[in-house]
């Protein structure tokens, strides 16, 4: 790989997210990319499928078709298309015109023009992709073949025309000198053509043609059938002659026909066919009006018809010298029919083809071919047009999601980005479509992101999402949900959530974690308890059933179940415990009251006391968060550490938020009874009726809130 490594160019690097890549902003960089360091490329290989990424360039770039771009090819697309343009600034605009002025190689600049002529656009001073591929369209169309499937319902000069580009298919022509092409492709048709028309000349030589040639062409036609079966017939009569004894044999006799006694015969019986045509006897002539092998009967009756009559007459028996002459005078035209050029001009009418050889003919000849060969010239230059637009177009786009990830950080959608999943009110902007690759199973889990897995469907189509939430919370996303993707083309796919891999989602989240916990351990103790005293109660329930079933019906229960009375020592317990909460509490708030003036300082203490370790651990992960091992796993080769930093993690999964500006119209008439706003009134009332009690305690009786609490928890004691 040819890497320039020369540090004298300035490069220019900007932050996305904790991350520092290099800046591409003007063309003249893209002159110098061979001069940037592999070691500062984002991405070392790109696959060419399962990205949002134009299929034909990827192909284009994709040189030895193994299914991933890499920097060399890369940097060979940009060498070429900086080649092959004036102004390279142009690969940095959008959309795909090529102005005809910024064609630097000429030949690809007449291509335009002529392409922009063919097209009826002659007067555009730019190409674009579509007129591309209107031209592709037309070549499409005018396929030339090595073969001309000629058609009986063409025209002479149609089938001409097929046959000129047959001859041009078949070449190997040079585009850089047309004419002396062209020259050639007409001295190979007057090849095809001179052999004919002197083949059909040697028509009118004498003994050719013994009838007409129409009438020449019947009897030819109907003696092929029957010359070998009369052949056969005469040379049995000179076996017959030769040993009387085997006439018999030649012939048919009983016990050939003993087979035919159950079989329905008609004229088309195999056997019938292969006995003789007619009765076998020394030199006996061929008997043409009567005892024929009814098998033949039809085909001798053409022969005679078509055959013998016009050649010699009404006759009814033919000798075997009659049938020589026959022979004699259609051998001729025999021989003339199998010595035809099997050539494609022997399909046009002669006539047409002595007029289109005279000389005064060629130039339209000429003509024809030559646009023909301009045609096919322009077409190997095609390909050459299409990529150059193509390049023009998305070369810079790639640049931005292969050397650099400009595109994901600025939040123009990155090619590996599969769409938007709105699940749980927020939308989460970092979705992937999975491979079957078995290494999402290992690298996925090193993200240290919060990772949703989803199948997704849409009629009938089913693929595998994963989904990366990186704001809000994550308590209530389980596997079983239902969610909408959209895809990059808009078209919206029903989501279900088949895995989660949890991990910390945000610092707010962290920050009431602990709580959580609290209140959850707190809410499964009460229940726990609850569904204990549930249990003994109804076990009590039950033994007081049994005994009433069971006890006499005129008397009374022998041991009736006396209510408890109220134990001293189940209140002193009660009470300890209460004093003993009192003691924390009061410790806590004497350490807090004692702190004057920084009791809000001691306040944020205590909070960071009981929420810090989470939250510092929280942070330390969601500064880890990457994306990289999701793309390596999508077979990408990732150079960096593409983070996912906690601010940049927020733009990227975004929270319901009701528009500003917006109001709340009625009032909801099965809202939850607002009970928590008396108790917390109740509360206050009680700090403060406690506060003003123990500043008048601690001004009379010089009592410090330690005593106070202490009083108490006495007074509760007794």
């Amino acid at each position: 790989m040819d890497i320039n490594t020369n540090k004298s160019y300035k490069w220019k690097f900007v932050r996305f997210g904790g991350v520092t890549q290099v800046q591409l902003t003007s063309g003249e960089e893209l002159l110098h990319l061979r001069e940037l360091d592999l070691k500062l490329w984002t991405a070392l290989s790109m696959p060419v499928n399962g990205i949002f990424f134009d299929g034909e360039t990827a192909k284009l770039i994709d040189t030895d078709n193994d299914g991933h771009i890499k920097p060399e090819e890369l940097l060979n697309a940009v060498d070429w298309i900086c080649s092959n343009i004036k102004n390279p600034e142009l690969l940095l605009e959008e959309g795909d015109s090529v102005p005809l002025e910024e064609f630097k190689n000429r030949d690809l600049a007449s291509s335009a023009k002529i392409l922009l002529e063919n097209i009826k656009k002659g007067d555009k001073k730019e190409i674009t992709l579509e007129d591309v591929y209107a031209q592709k369209k037309f070549f499409t169309e005018h396929i030339l073949t090595v073969s001309a499937e000629l058609s009986e319902d063409s025209t002479d000069e149609e089938k001409m025309h097929k046959i000129l580009e047959a001859i041009i298919a078949s070449g190997s022509y040079n585009s850089n000198d047309i004419s002396s092409d062209a020259e050639k492709i007409i001295n190979t048709f007057y090849e095809q053509v001179k052999p004919f028309l002197k083949w059909n000349d040697d028509l009118q030589k004498d003994g050719v043609l013994p009838l007409s040639q129409e009438q020449t062409e019947k009897a030819l036609e109907a003696l092929k059938p029957v010359e070998e079966k009369i052949d056969d017939f005469f040379i049995r009569c000179k076996l017959a002659k030769y040993e009387p004894k085997a006439k018999a044999s030649l012939c048919a006799d009983g016990e050939n026909f003993k087979s035919l006694i159950t079989e329905s015969l008609s004229g088309n019986n195999g056997f019938l066919a292969s006995l003789p045509l007619a009765s076998i006897d020394e030199e006996k002539p061929l008997p043409l009006t009567e005892g024929i092998n009814p098998a033949w009967i039809a085909k001798i009756k053409i022969f005679i018809d078509n055959t013998v009559t016009p050649l010699l007459g009404n006759l009814t028996v033919l000798s075997e010298n009659n049938w020589n002459v026959i022979k004699e005078k259609l051998s001729a035209y025999s021989l003339w029919q199998k010595s035809k050029p099997q050539f494609e001009v022997s399909k046009l009418g002669v006539e047409y083809l002595k007029e289109i050889i005279r000389p005064e003919q060629k130039s339209s000849l000429f003509s024809f071919i030559e646009k023909k060969l301009y045609i096919e010239a322009e077409r190997s230059k095609i390909s050459d047009l299409e990529k150059l637009v193509l390049y023009r177009r998305n070369i810079f786009r790639l640049l931005n999601n292969f050397i650099t990830f400009t595109d994901f950080y600025e939040g123009k959608g990155a090619v590996f980005q599969a769409g938007i999943l709105y699940f749980d009110s927020r939308s989460a902007d970092l979705c992937f479509y999975l491979t079957e690759d078995a290494r999402h199973a290992s690298l996925d889990p090193i993200t240290g992101s919060f990772l949703v897995y989803c199948d997704i469907k849409r009629k009938g189509e089913t693929k595998k999402l994963l989904a990366m939430f990186t704001n809000g919370s994550g308590n209530t996303i389980i596997a079983g949900r239902n969610g909408i993707f959209y895809d990059r083309e808009g078209n919206d796919w029903d989501a279900t959530v088949t895995r989660v891999i949890i991990n910390p989602i945000s610092l707010k989240e962290a920050f009431f974690l602990p709580y959580r916990k609290l209140s959850a351990m707190i809410e499964g103790q009460i229940a726990k308890r609850a569904a204990d005293a549930d249990k003994k109660s109804e076990e009590k329930l039950g033994q007081t059933a049994a005994a009433v079933a069971s006890a006499d019906k005129a008397g009374t229960l022998e041991n009736p179940i006396m209510p408890k009375k109220l134990d001293l020592g189940t209140i002193a317990l009660v009470g300890t415990a209460i004093g003993g909460i009192s003691a924390l509490v009061s410790g806590i708030l004497q350490a807090l009251f004692g702190l004057g003036f920084w009791l809000p300082a001691g306040i944020i203490g205590l909070l960071l006391l009981i929420s810090g370790p989470s939250v510092i651990l929280a942070g330390i992960k969601l500064r880890k968060r990457s994306i990289g091992p999701v793309l390596e796993a999508n077979g990408w080769a990732i150079n960096t550490q593409l983070k996912i930093n906690i601010p940049f993690g927020g733009s990227m999964t975004k929270l319901k938020l009701i528009p500003s500006g917006s109001r709340l119209i009625g009032r909801d008439p099965f809202a939850d009874k607002k009970t928590g706003k008396k108790w917390l009134i109740a509360i206050a009332v009680i700090i403060i009726i406690s506060a003003i009690g123990w500043l008048v305690l601690h001004a009379v009786f010089k009592m410090n809130i330690k005593d106070f609490f202490t009083v108490i928890s006495k007074l509760l004691k007794k």
